[in-house]
């Protein structure tokens, strides 16, 4: 062969020279061992260094040659070291396959596919890589890397692997996991790794970031340190997660985290108060709606960061609502001083007047989310040595029927409660409903470390003008708490009505404490369900899975009719819309278990043309998600504000309703003839809020305006009967006699 031939045809690539230093190459091994001139390895066939039956006929038997010449082209087999060849000069093979691509020859798909084996091991077994490597040798051994190339340009495998940056091992590898589809050995020692290898990660994260992955009590948190079997803990100087868990999972709770952190929204709001929100209720919004609120400054605005628009727009609905509350000033407040009772002779009069403390109060209900965060008091009378009772005795006082008492300010000043609640002059064309509501009337203590306590903030027995005196100097909050008579604690509910209720106000034009008049918007939806049970109705007013109302058979019926959807109808009655005024009027009774607040809503009916547009709309939205068939149909939420005619209004609840209306026989406690009983009207009410999700219990009893001076009295006898009954104390008889 020509020493031309020799240059042109050397093509010992840096791929090649690194393979030969890790492996023994079959076709070297045997000329180095064997005595076989040059001349008869030109004859000798090569299958594998390209096509056989081509290279057969392309390749001529020479003559042999002399056989001097043959001895000096033998190799000695004691060749010392010395006497090796030098590894730079071209091997025999490479001249061999220099000669072929001299030739214009060149291997097909089909040489390269004889050597693909039928069968692999399986990739997690320990003799797939043993399989894997060989099967890379040979195909190294076999093929130049031209050749490879040329071969992933055959099988179409794509620009990515057949660029020419590419090593002659990497085109081996893409041959043969692409198109062989022999699985990746890198991959495999990778997910290899991932599976054993426990690695440490820190995530940065602010304050709402951290928030929104918390989760309520910390539940999303826990989900994700079980669902991806890692444990989490908090850093806080610098604020961040410390995640420690196998390399996988971590790649993808890496990958988790970092799209919970883009798909986080937020807004910035102003409140229409234009005053900061109390920190307690920040706190309070942000555990309500699931999404992080802050105060910003102190002109009444907020951030607010959710992970969707609902979280949200619950957030924005519960801030303007604590705005418009906690801004609003409290009810003004008058006390009840009782008559001082006619003594019988056999029970020694008390030379002493009544004193009166303020005890701790444990609400049956959980109390207004709104209430300032601490313990919460009532002002009661101490029960004295010798009377035996702490209850006023409206048989011997006259009560509020009798009018023997008097109502005072917290300044002591005296008032005439008919004078406040009927004298002012009636709207034409507007109707006017007084009520009364029974509950509590709770003073709000702040703690410094947000517990309950027992101490209460004014500690001793004082007359009832001392604490009159020290609620007006101190500025106390108090908040109407409503709860449920002890005389219809027993009494089974019927003829229920369920009811829908959107309540908006507007702010309080002024701040004196007697001249609260709010305008008022209230709009009801009532509806009606077939016996067989509730689907969306039930759904709508169980809007929380962990809070059911008193009905024993709400469950039940909720529960059948997601066994049976198809078979329950809802209907849902016109929108009943009323505008006008309400005045509220909070009466502090310490010689009573139950205070009362009286209402006087002062409105007008509004026609169906004339009702705003928001809440058309939202009432058009609302009858069609309780009465379509699509279970995938999202719920609508009330608008947050909007304008009527000139007045801005704010919402202020959103209520489900349990309306029950009876008319129960009220004893008045002089004998048990049914003559000696009074009938009143008796309007109870199970609400959920929907937007808080805390239930309450409303009781009233509402004043018959066409009975005239009857009524009143009436009225005010029922308030008596039902303000002054205790509840049984278990353990204790509950028919002892009173003095």
């Amino acid at each position: 062969m020509s020493s031309p031939l020799l240059r042109i045809s050397r093509s010992l690539c840096s791929s090649c020279l690194r393979w030969q230093r890790h492996r023994l190459y079959s076709s070297q091994a045997a000329f180095a061992t064997s005595a076989v001139p040059i001349s008869d390895l030109q004859q000798t066939e090569t299958p594998s260094a390209g096509p056989s039956n081509a290279l057969a006929k392309a390749i001529t038997r020479k003559p042999p040659k002399a056989l001097g010449e043959t001895k000096a082209g033998r190799l000695v087999d004691n060749d010392t070291p010395s006497q090796s060849r030098n590894p730079l000069e071209p091997t025999r093979v490479d001249l061999y396959l220099a000669s072929i691509h001299a030739a214009g020859l060149e291997p097909t798909l089909d040489d390269i596919e004889r050597c693909r084996p039928k069968r692999h091991s399986s990739p997690e077994s320990s003799k797939y890589a043993e399989e894997y490597n060989n099967l890379l040798d040979t195909l190294c051994r076999s093929f130049s890397k031209d050749q490879l190339r040329n071969f992933t340009e055959l099988y179409n495998l794509g620009p990515i692997w057949t660029r020419s940056s590419r090593r002659k091992v990497e085109y081996a590898e893409s041959i043969m996991e692409k198109q062989w589809n022999w699985p990746s050995l890198k991959e495999i020692e990778r997910r290899r790794r991932d599976k054993t290898e426990v690695v440490i990660k820190t995530f940065s994260v602010n304050p709402s970031q951290l928030f929104l992955i918390l989760g309520k009590d910390g539940a999303d948190l826990l989900q994700l340190s079980m669902q991806y079997n890692v444990h989490i803990s908090l850093a806080s100087n610098p604020l961040a997660l410390r995640v420690e868990g196998f390399r996988g999972t971590m790649k993808q709770l890496t990958e988790h985290l970092s799209e919970l952190k883009k798909g986080i929204i937020d807004e910035i709001i102003e409140l229409p108060s234009k005053q900061p929100i109390r920190q307690d209720l920040v706190q309070r919004i942000s555990r309500l709606a699931g999404a992080y609120v802050e105060n910003l400054g102190h002109k009444g605005k907020i951030r607010i960061c959710a992970k969707d628009t609902d979280k949200m727009d619950t957030a924005k609905r519960l801030a303007i609502r604590a705005s418009t509350e906690t801004q609003g000033h409290s009810s003004p407040l008058l006390c009840y001083v009782p008559a001082k009772a006619t003594l019988e002779h056999s029970v020694a009069p008390s030379f002493m007047p009544h004193t009166y403390s303020i005890y701790p109060f444990l609400s049956p209900r959980s109390l207004p989310w709104t209430m300032m965060k601490g313990a919460s008091f009532r002002v009661r009378r101490v029960a004295d040595w010798l009377g035996g009772t702490a209850v006023e005795d409206t048989t011997k006082t006259g009560g509020l029927a009798g009018g023997q008492g008097k109502m005072v300010t917290k300044t002591e000043e005296s008032t005439d409660l008919e004078a406040l609640l009927l004298s002012a002059p009636k709207t034409h064309g507007h109707e006017r409903v007084v009520s009364a509501s029974f509950g509590h009337i709770v003073l709000g203590s702040a703690s410094p470390t947000g517990h309950s306590v027992l101490i209460p903030p004014f500690k001793g027995n004082w007359t009832l003008s001392k604490i009159l005196k020290w609620l007006h100097t101190s500025n106390t909050a108090l908040t109407f708490v409503p709860s449920l008579p002890a005389t219809l604690l027993n009494s089974p509910p019927s003829n229920q009505k369920v009811i829908h209720r959107v309540l908006y106000r507007t702010l309080p034009e002024s701040r004196l404490e007697n001249s609260l008049h709010q305008q008022l918007i209230k709009l009801e939806l009532e509806f009606s369900t077939s016996n067989m049970g509730e689907t969306k109705a039930a759904a709508f007013e169980h809007s929380s899975s962990d809070r059911e109302l008193d009905s024993a058979t709400s469950g039940g019926a909720l529960k059948y009719a997601e066994q049976n959807p198809q078979e329950v109808v809802v209907s849902v009655s016109e929108a009943t819309c009323l505008e006008g005024v309400e005045s509220t009027l909070d009466i502090m009774m310490p010689d009573r278990p139950m205070d009362v607040q009286f209402t006087v809503f002062e409105h007008a009916y509004v026609g169906a043309g004339d009702q705003p547009p928001l809440l058309v709309d939202y009432a058009k939205q609302l009858r069609h998600f309780l009465t379509s068939q699509d279970r995938e149909a999202t719920q609508p939420q009330p608008p947050v504000a909007l304008n009527f005619r000139g007045r801005i209004y704010f919402l202020q609840t959103s209520l489900s309703v349990r309306k029950v209306t009876e008319t129960p026989q009220l004893s008045t406690g002089t004998g048990g003839n049914a003559e000696q009983s009074i009938s009143a009207q008796v309007i109870t009410e199970s609400v959920l809020d929907l937007e808080s999700n805390q239930k309450f219990t409303t009781c009233q009893v509402t004043l018959d305006n066409s009975a005239g001076r009857e009524a009143w009295t009436r009225f005010l006898a029922s308030c008596d009967l039902i303000s002054t009954v205790s509840i049984p104390t278990q353990g204790l008889k509950a028919d002892l006699s009173v003095p």
